[in-house]
């Protein structure tokens, strides 16, 4: 009986996250009409389409005429001096994953009386419910990736569910999709279930996916190309494994030159906007902006209550956990994922602006939730006893409703996108 009912509770589980994050969506925008989905960096990605679509005009130019300005602000736009365009500081990998719904939308607003700006109420429905459909993507991959890995449908349910609503990935999947997080997310959930199969039979067909979906997680986002370092090393932890490795990279040669130019494939759409926008081939594109690799703020990201990873989403210390109490079971995936853990905490600290602007909790971790999704599960299979896994369970309802309650004093905005003190944190549990 209690298997039926989880097997039950699994198929039903996409179709609640659907209904949830469509309520969430209507209160939303219920309360506030002209609050626009595509928003902040939303808008920055959203901009190829409608330049290509509704424009015609790659360059910009026409979009900056309408702004009457040449700010770069808001708009992630600066010129180019040599070419005369403008080049769009995002990458266009999260355009193309919009593109189907921004068509759908572009050909059904006059059918509904709208204007095909590309701004109208369709385009911003069509982005909030791609992102919502990217979340449930991503979801389902997971899923598999984590039963593939040998866990118990109970914990795979449980972890979805922790996952899901214990972290601000659902915040991101239905209030803010239009970032770029939940398209990570679910390319990242795509790369944990691919990875393996890879290895265990690395045919060409699995070949050419496994450079896609790497592709895209660049073009989408170009520092999440770390998980390059997942493909490479996944299954390495020692001497013989390592060995093994290179046995496999020397017997496959035909495979990885597959993988290779489906990921090159992907990532030329970036280099020939690159160079039709500045004539150059590479450049980085976040103008003004930029590292400071001399002083990380590391112990600012993970702890703080301005915007650390921990402290908004205290999950995850339980994920960390898991991956040593689980570790016998998760040793394929301990280097890749502390490395790649390591060094995008690197990264983030070290940018110019750490708490990553406006968000709900720290949004440079929301597409990891693929990846720690794995310790979760690791951590609930190390439970034995049956009194501990009742506490463990309360715990994670408790902080699954706190991550619901901080949503929603961020969507009511008593929650700020930033700067957050122990003062300001301690007066939303207050009346206001």
């Amino acid at each position: 009986p209690t298997t039926s009912w989880v097997h039950r509770a699994l198929k039903a589980f996409l179709p609640g996250v659907f209904v949830l994050g469509m309520l969430a969506n209507f209160f939303y925008y219920r309360a506030d009409p002209l609050m626009p989905a595509i928003r902040s960096d939303g808008y920055g990605y959203h901009l190829y389409l409608t330049a290509l679509f509704v424009q015609h005009d790659l360059s910009f130019r026409t979009e900056m005429a309408e702004w009457g300005t040449d700010l770069k602000s808001p708009l992630g736009l600066t010129l180019d001096e040599h070419t005369g365009r403008y080049i769009n500081k995002y990458p266009p990998g999260q355009a193309l994953l919009m593109a189907p719904a921004f068509l759908l939308a572009h050909v059904s607003a006059p059918l509904v009386g709208a204007n095909q700006s590309g701004y109208s109420r369709p385009y911003h429905l069509a982005a909030a419910l791609n992102g919502l459909l990217a979340l449930l993507i991503g979801l389902a991959l997971l899923r598999r990736a984590l039963e593939e890995a040998g866990y118990s449908p109970p914990v795979v349910l449980a972890t979805l569910v922790a996952v899901t609503f214990g972290t601000n990935l659902f915040h991101y999947g239905s209030l803010e999709a239009s970032m770029s997080h939940v398209y990570s997310f679910a390319l990242f959930a795509g790369l944990m279930l691919i990875v393996p199969r890879w290895y265990r039979e690395p045919t060409a067909r699995r070949s050419l996916l496994l450079g896609f979906v790497l592709g895209f997680i660049a073009l989408v986002r170009n520092t999440n190309g770390l998980m390059a370092l997942f493909v490479l090393l996944y299954g390495v932890f020692d001497l013989p494994t390592q060995r093994a490795r290179l046995a496999f990279l020397k017997a496959n040669v035909r495979n990885i030159a597959l993988a290779l130019l489906s990921f090159s494939a992907v990532m030329s759409i970036l280099f020939a906007y690159w160079h039709y926008a500045t004539g150059k081939w590479f450049v980085f594109s976040y103008r003004g902006e930029g590292f400071h690799f001399d002083r990380p703020q590391v112990l600012a990201v993970l702890f703080s209550v301005r915007k650390g990873l921990f402290f908004w989403a205290p999950l995850w210390l339980f994920a960390v956990a898991g991956f040593v109490r689980d570790r016998e079971r998760l040793k394929p995936y301990l280097l890749p994922l502390a490395l790649f853990f390591i060094l995008q905490t690197f990264l983030v600290a070290s940018w110019w602006h750490w708490p990553y602007g406006s968000s709900f909790g720290h949004r440079a971790y929301t597409e990891a939730s693929a990846l720690f999704a794995f310790g979760i599960a690791g951590f609930l299979t190390s439970l034995r006893r049956p009194a501990t896994q009742r506490l463990v369970g309360g715990i994670f309802v408790l902080l699954i409703l706190l991550q619901g309650f901080l949503m929603l004093r961020y969507a009511q905005e008593r929650l700020k996108g930033d700067r957050t003190t122990w003062a300001q944190y301690r007066s939303l549990f207050t009346v206001p």
